[in-house]
C-alpha cells in the first residue's frame, strides 16, 4: 500500500507542477491583453485629427455676401438713370445679342450634357438587357424539352422586342446628340463672326 501511495502523491505533485506554467502564463496574457488596449487607447488619442477638407459645399457663403465683379455706379438723387440714356442704347443691343446667344449656347450644352447621360443609361439598360437575355436563352435551351415549353420562347421573344425597341431609343438619342452638337457648332461660330 504504501507503494500505491506514494504513487498517488507523486502524480499529485507532477499536475500540480504541470498546472502552475499553465496559470502564470494565461495570466500573463491577460495582462498583455490589457496592456495593449491601454497602448491603444493612448495611440488613438495621439493620433491627429484629419485635416478638414473645405469645399464649396461646405463653405456657408450667401451670394449676397459675394462681391459682383462688376462696378456699380454710385447713384445720386435726382440724377437721371444710366441706362436710359441715349449713348447707352447703342452698346446694348450687341451686348444683349452676345449675353442671348451666350445663355443660348449655355442652355445647348446642358441639353447636351443631359442627352448624353440619357445615352450612358440607355446604353447601360441595353447591356443589362442582352446579359439577361444570354442566361435565359442558355436556360431555355438546356432544357431537354425546350420546344414545347411556350412560356419560355415567348420571354425570350419579348426580350429580344425591349431590345430591339432599346436599340431604336439609342440611334435616336445619337442623332439628337448629333444634331444639338452641330447646332452648338454653328451658333458658337456664327457669335464669333462679327
Amino acid at each position: 500500500m504504501p507503494s500505491s501511495i506514494l504513487l498517488r502523491s507523486a502524480f499529485a505533485v507532477v499536475l500540480v507542477g504541470a498546472s502552475l506554467p499553465a496559470a502564470f502564463s494565461q495570466s500573463q496574457d491577460s495582462q498583455s491583453v490589457a496592456e495593449a488596449a491601454r497602448r491603444a487607447r493612448e495611440k488613438k488619442k495621439d493620433s491627429a485629427k484629419p485635416a478638414k477638407v473645405i469645399t464649396d459645399d461646405t463653405l456657408d457663403v450667401k451670394k449676397a455676401d459675394v462681391q459682383s465683379a462688376v462696378a456699380e455706379e454710385p447713384k445720386v438723387p435726382g440724377a437721371p438713370d444710366a441706362a436710359n440714356q441715349p449713348g447707352n442704347r447703342a452698346t446694348n443691343p450687341a451686348t444683349s445679342d452676345a449675353q442671348r446667344q451666350a445663355a443660348k449656347d449655355e442652355k445647348l450644352r446642358k441639353e447636351i450634357a443631359a442627352v448624353k447621360e440619357q445615352l450612358k443609361e440607355a446604353l447601360g439598360d441595353l447591356d443589362l438587357l442582352q446579359r439577361e437575355n444570354r442566361l435565359d436563352q442558355d436556360t431555355y435551351y438546356s432544357q431537354p424539352n425546350f420546344a414545347s415549353d411556350t412560356a419560355g420562347k415567348q420571354k425570350l421573344d419579348d426580350q429580344q422586342h425591349k431590345m430591339s425597341d432599346k436599340r431604336q431609343e439609342l440611334d435616336r438619342l445619337k442623332g439628337k446628340l448629333a444634331d444639338l452638337q452641330k447646332s452648338l457648332g454653328e451658333s458658337s461660330s456664327s457669335s464669333s463672326q462679327p
